[in-house]
């Protein structure tokens, strides 16, 4: 995985987070001399003993991936796979864990908001397509991500449905987000281990996934627009559990 930005960069070194290698633009010196802000990432990577190289600025541009690097990417160690089999079958279902189901986010910027606001939200997990969705790996994913897929799992499946059904065999209650369903998601009793199913806006979950969900929710909209982010809805959703489950009325 590749993180690019100074600010991205900087958060990675300092959090933490399995950093395997920093890259700096040849062109800027390349001690670092002359940039604070880049000094301050090398002596951060020096001090973690983690390896600094100098590319030149195309090679950069290419890692990024279009995300603005600033002169500089970091690769981040993706670690174990973890198999979604063997981790739903380890879940412990009495701690009533909150999971985040995405359905055809396709959209690099989203999938990363999404995941980011279930690590906020205390989600144990995200489960995604293999296909349908945009890859978790990707600059434009980590940046918006903003360190949580570091402390996050993210576990990709074959066939959603099948995963789905799996998760109920397991004990969860699945809820879909629908924009056409009639039970509000304020009517719902949100307790309990928990998967939230989200789709992309504009086409929303697919028809068989829509039809594996347990119930189908949808949140108020009094205004014009027809439909949110799908970033924005993951976090009024999660949010109205996180609530619900911390007995707060406001």
């Amino acid at each position: 995985m590749i993180l690019a930005g100074i600010h991205a960069v900087k958060h990675a070194l300092e959090s933490g987070e399995p950093v395997a290698e920093v890259i700096l633009d040849r062109g800027k010196g390349g001690s670092g001399k002359g940039n604070a802000r880049l000094n301050e990432l090398i002596q951060i990577a020096k001090k973690r003993s983690i390896r600094i190289s100098f590319r030149p600025r195309q090679a950069l541009d290419r890692l990024a991936e279009g995300v603005p690097h600033q002169n500089v990417v970091a690769r981040i160690s993706s670690g174990k796979k973890v198999d979604f089999t063997d981790w739903l079958e380890a879940l412990d279902i009495e701690q009533q864990p909150l999971l985040l189901i995405l359905d055809g986010v396709t959209d690099p910027h989203n999938l990363g908001a999404c995941i980011r606001t279930a690590e906020a939200a205390g989600c144990v997990a995200v489960v995604i397509p293999k296909d349908h969705s945009a890859d978790v790996n990707s600059p434009v994913a980590a940046k918006s991500a903003c360190g949580a897929l570091s402390r996050l799992p993210v576990l990709s499946v074959t066939n959603l449905v099948r995963a789905m059904r799996q998760m109920q065999d397991k004990g969860l209650w699945l809820v879909g987000l629908a924009g056409e369903a009639e039970k509000s998601i304020y009517a719902m009793q949100l307790n309990g281990p928990l998967g939230v199913v989200m789709g992309a806006e504009g086409k929303g979950i697919r028809r068989l996934v829509g039809e594996q969900c347990d119930e189908l929710l949808s949140i108020p909209m009094p205004g014009c627009v027809e439909s949110l982010n799908v970033s924005v809805a993951t976090g009024v959703s999660l949010f109205e559990v996180v609530r619900q489950r911390s007995g707060s009325d406001g």
